[in-house]
């Protein structure tokens, strides 16, 4: 089975972690921003606005006015247009950029391709914590260069399992698209549950960390439990002990699938 590269975190500060994770996280409010107020409105709230990239190892926006979606790479935290599924030119790196910047940047980019800037809203769908605003506050990508890149690599490795878990569990050989729930920060895909079980469906997916928890992890769990990383801890598999076990996807994949089964089995009653 394919060889994962797993993130080093040893040496890896945790607060300096959480403050990176913070960075990223607001950058991505900026690809909520563009899909809520240009997405069809029957798909706005109903579908995850985001998606995982696989080719590119980046978080994007699902396409929007038939042509456009914005993605979001972490490591060098930048965003960039694509108009047709191409990337366009004048990528923004966010470093030393306010909120405020970052807003004059995407109006520009707006004003350059003929779209209605007046839809364009800072509003998010969600109250999201730690919120980025104004001109007070720059991102600093540089000063959390290897926590950024510990972020991305653990995406990028998350991903290339969860990928493989879903295909397994779908039946299907061809690539699959993960989603992006950004007010959580969380990127998998669900699969539903049968009646009875005190939810709808079940998510499985991977978290760069959060309040609960400060480093990256695998998780299973409900709708509910997801809103609020309220996973069980037997449903939890940190990417640190996936490293240290010199896990491959292979391993990571039956790991994830008997914790699927066994939650499963523990909700049906």
């Amino acid at each position: 089975m394919t060889t994962v590269e797993w993130p080093s975190l040893n040496e890896i500060d945790g607060d300096k972690l959480s403050s990176a994770r913070r960075l990223a996280h607001n950058a991505m409010h900026w690809l909520v921003r563009f899909t809520s107020s240009y997405g069809e409105p029957e798909l706005v709230g109903n579908q995850p606005p985001l998606v995982w990239n696989t080719r590119e190892s980046a978080i994007e926006t699902q396409r929007f006015l038939d042509t456009y979606s914005v993605e979001l790479r972490i490591a060098p935290l930048e965003l960039q247009f694509r108009e047709d599924g191409a990337l366009v030119p004048h990528t923004l790196g966010l470093e030393e950029h306010t909120p405020a910047h970052v807003e004059a940047w995407v109006l520009v980019e707006l004003l350059h391709r003929g779209i209605d800037r007046s839809r364009f809203s800072t509003d998010l769908p969600y109250s999201p914590n730690d919120l980025m605003t104004g001109d007070h506050e720059e991102y600093e990508p540089k000063a959390y260069a290897r926590e950024l890149a510990a972020i991305d690599q653990s995406l990028r490795a998350g991903a290339t399992v969860i990928e493989a878990l879903h295909r397994q569990l779908s039946g299907t050989a061809g690539g699959t698209s993960l989603s992006c729930w950004p007010d959580l920060f969380q990127i998998g895909f669900e699969i539903d549950l049968p009646p009875g079980s005190g939810s709808k469906k079940l998510r499985i997916g991977i978290a760069p960390g959060d309040g609960v928890r400060t480093e990256p992890y695998f998780f299973v769990g409900t709708e509910q439990q997801a809103q609020t990383a309220g996973f069980t801890r037997d449903c939890v598999v940190p990417l640190r002990n996936a490293a240290s076990e010199g896990m491959d996807a292979g391993s990571a994949v039956a790991l994830l699938a008997e914790i699927i089964a066994s939650q499963k089995k523990r909700l049906a009653g």
